[in-house]
């Protein structure tokens, strides 16, 4: 899965990564996201997960991406599509087993066969759904969502449809399930990250992404001075603060305000006062003779030594977003 420009992380690059690694294909939510793939040379399958627009279809056809039908009213578009223009199209077909985001309702399922049975000129490739919290298995929805996708696929074979890609397994369901299918959907685990704490029980993931910066200014401030917006740090004590010029406006959340922390030198310091758009603190005084120029981590490190899960949990937020937010505006180094 590398939609959202692989999560923040860059889509060409981890796309060539990923691929040196012989993946099967690539999933997106966006064809402009398979045009930058087609034009850099990727002849991988593409998948566009989460159904499509109408006027998508030409580019969808054009670029040889497997669209996937959520509904009805995107099935009756590809068979319009596809008589009107003349072409064969295989698609993969995504069933709401119980989530109720994306996907066809079971009750619809009778009536898309028969549909299908009379548009020879579409074939369906592969079956698929999405769990609401594949990281508990034993919890009641999951196994809804089980039973009703098995029930979807037994209803097909009977019909004589035998779709050659069955998929419904996310990082989760790819750590905690028995049974995943003939294609799974790695994501977030991709990047070093993982869908729960009780999954680094399981298994050993590195970070993809580090986030570091500088030492750009040191102030002392004396007991009972204030520094930053609000204002909302008061020094217990004769500080140093260590100024990072990266804030809310490179993606860095400003709810980790007096939350936060970063690791200098191999220690953690916390991050005091407000975040502002391009400034954050970190309180240095438990640091011998910090100096300016020094680097720092915010987020990852060789030895994870900022992991992003727990940083995540102290912003309030998951992983995924806080990936998202960081690679949308700052600059990136690509390292193997």
């Amino acid at each position: 899965m590398i939609k959202n420009d692989a999560y923040g992380h860059g889509l060409l690059e981890v796309a060539r990564s990923l691929s040196q690694e012989g993946i099967f294909g690539f999933g997106l939510s966006e064809p402009c996201e398979a045009y930058l793939l087609r034009k850099a040379g990727f002849i991988h399958p593409i998948l566009l997960l989460s159904g499509f627009e109408k006027d998508w279809l030409s580019d969808i056809y054009s670029l040889r991406i497997t669209p996937t039908v959520v509904n009805f009213n995107t099935f009756e578009w590809l068979i319009e599509f596809t008589l009107k223009k003349g072409v064969n199209l295989e698609f993969h077909l995504k069933v709401d087993t119980g989530m109720h985001r994306f996907g066809l309702p079971l009750e619809e399922v009778e009536k898309f066969v028969e549909k299908l049975k009379e548009n020879p000129q579409l074939k369906l490739a592969g079956l698929m759904t999405h769990f609401s919290c594949a990281e508990n298995l034993e919890h009641e929805l999951t196994q809804i969502q089980l039973r009703n996708f098995k029930k979807v696929k037994l209803y097909l074979e009977k019909k004589g449809i035998f779709p050659k890609f069955i998929h419904f397994a996310n990082s989760a369901g790819i750590i905690f399930f028995n049974e995943k299918g003939n294609l799974v959907r790695p994501g977030i685990s991709l990047y070093g990250s993982y869908p729960n704490f009780k999954a680094r029980n399981y298994i050993k993931l590195k970070p993809v992404m580090s986030l570091k910066s500088r030492i750009v200014e040191i102030k002392k401030i004396k007991k009972g001075e204030y520094a930053g917006y609000g204002p909302n740090f008061q020094a217990k004590k004769d500080t140093l603060l260590g100024l990072v010029p990266v804030g809310y406006g490179d993606g860095y959340f400003r709810s980790l305000s007096n939350k936060g922390f970063a690791n200098l030198r191999g220690k953690r310091v916390p991050l005091v006062g407000n975040i502002s758009m391009k400034v954050l603190y970190l309180d240095l005084t438990e640091i011998e003779n910090p100096k300016i120029g020094e680097e720092v981590i915010l987020l990852g490190g060789e030895k994870e030594e900022v992991p992003v899960d727990e940083l995540a949990q102290l912003a309030g937020t998951i992983s995924y977003e806080l990936f998202c937010s960081l690679g949308k505006t700052l600059p990136k180094v690509f390292k193997t």
